[in-house]
């Protein structure tokens, strides 16, 4: 509403800004009615929004338990700290153990010049470049000068070489060059032509790959050109760390099946599922005495999407039957729970059939919608979340609309206000000024009458 300044009377004694105010709060009771409706309008929004996000959740939660590559989990463990054994989530799963020894270490193949020279700005070639060859490939380097300084700069500088440079103190005042291949193993060894001005070079270290020997009994050797080792059994990925003295017990790296972390998926799908249903009965509750109802006290569409939750455990897994029996169970008071135990002893005993229960074979109902418990919870979360077309999604553009004509409609008021106030303080200053010219009038005929007396 708009207010203005003051015009109490000088003539009248009144408080015309006060009587204006007051007039003003009745002119504005329309618009103080929208802003109210704003208000409770923004509110519905809001539990439309926290309901959205914790449905949001819960796809996110099921779309992780309804990827089949999730059931595939492994972990592994090693029995020396001379490796680390990590494991990936492929399309097939190899659950065993690998006993094998760290024989060598991938080193990258370097070279060391014998020659030196005072300062790195001296000249260490007698021509303007030099080649070197790696992997078969020769790449010819030209420095913008010939010192030690320019020719490691220039190597450095050159992309995809495969080499880089160093200039070492070898002591004080005399100065070498060291060139180290990028990468390790047999791959890396290289050869260098041109750069006479140090001498000949020597090998500081032979470029060399991993290797491991496995088994004990008949080991065979295993190599790489790094220290990582892929696909020795099928996701597992070894890291060589130290080489293995001769004494050294063999390392057993062992891969089983990651039982938990599967269970641990399902426990964050049924977890979600409960923040969306606890959310859902917070938003929807009803004035119960004096405590106040929620925002959508009484929504049927929120209720609704509450009981399809629900519904999600009640129907079953399809032909397998109940939930119940890998551990998903309702409870009394309208929530899921969770058994691990009984999951785990499921999953165990039959790994593909508890999958099964999550991830469906069969579509009964023809709505393409397989028949799993994380298959059905993924469809109704995402029915509810899509962008502009899920419920939610629609609930909340549609509540946004009624904000903003409501807010528009309130700016129309605040035009048609201030013009009132202005004819309100129009008025009343018409009044003073007819006052006070009733007050001189009179005064005038007071003193003429005062005059013939």
């Amino acid at each position: 509403m708009v207010t203005g300044g003051s015009v109490d009377g000088l003539i009248s004694g009144m408080s015309t800004s006060a009587v204006i105010s007051q007039l003003m709060q009745v002119e504005a009771a329309p618009q103080t009615s929208l802003k109210s409706k704003v208000s409770a309008q923004q509110k519905v929004v809001t539990s439309y929004q926290s309901i959205n996000t914790k449905m949001s959740a819960l796809l996110t939660a099921a779309k992780a338990l309804n990827d089949p590559v999730a059931w595939k989990g492994a972990t592994a463990t090693s029995s020396s700290d001379a490796v680390v054994a990590t494991t990936t989530a492929s399309g097939s799963s190899q659950s065993g153990s690998l006993t094998f020894s760290v024989k060598k270490l991938a080193s990258a193949h370097s070279l060391v010049y014998g020659g030196r020279v005072a300062e790195t700005t001296d000249s260490v070639m007698s021509g303007s470049s030099f080649d070197i060859t790696i992997n078969g490939q020769t790449k010819t380097v030209t420095p913008a000068d010939t010192s030690l300084k320019g020719v490691v700069d220039a190597i450095n500088k050159t992309a995809d070489l495969g080499v880089k440079a160093t200039a070492i103190q070898a002591a004080p005042g005399q100065y070498t060059l060291q060139l180290t291949a990028t990468t390790t193993g047999t791959g890396s060894t290289f050869t260098v032509s041109g750069l006479d001005g140090l001498g000949a070079d020597a090998i500081a270290t032979q470029g060399d790959n991993a290797v491991l020997s496995v088994g004990t009994t008949n080991p065979f050797e295993v190599s790489s050109s790094t220290n990582t080792f892929k696909g020795l059994l099928d996701g597992l990925t070894v890291t060589a760390s130290k080489v293995q003295a001769p004494t050294d017990p063999p390392i057993t790296v062992t891969v089983a099946s990651d039982t938990e972390g599967i269970a641990a998926k399902v426990q964050a799908m049924v977890d979600a599922a409960n923040a969306t249903l606890s959310e859902i009965a917070t938003q929807t509750k009803s004035k119960s005495g004096g405590i106040a109802g929620g925002p959508l006290a009484g929504n049927s569409s929120m209720q609704s999407l509450a009981t399809t939750v629900l519904s999600t455990v009640s129907g079953g897994a399809g032909t397998l039957g109940s939930l119940k029996d890998v551990g998903v169970e309702l409870t009394r008071d309208g929530q899921l729970s969770f058994n691990k135990t009984t999951f785990l002893a499921a999953l165990n005993a039959d790994p593909v059939k508890t999958q099964s229960y999550f991830n469906g074979t069969t579509d009964i109902d023809g709505d393409g919608v397989k028949d799993g418990f994380a298959d059905k919870m993924v469809s109704v979360a995402d029915k509810a979340t899509q962008t502009n077309t899920g419920t939610l999604a629609r609930f909340i553009t549609s509540g946004n609309d009624a904000i903003t004509e409501l807010n528009d409609r309130i700016s129309d008021w605040d035009v048609r206000l201030a013009a009132r106030q202005q004819t309100l303080q129009r008025q009343f200053t018409a009044m003073e000024t007819a006052l006070g010219k009733l007050r001189n009038q009179s005064s005038w005929l007071a003193g003429q009458l005062s005059s013939l007396g």
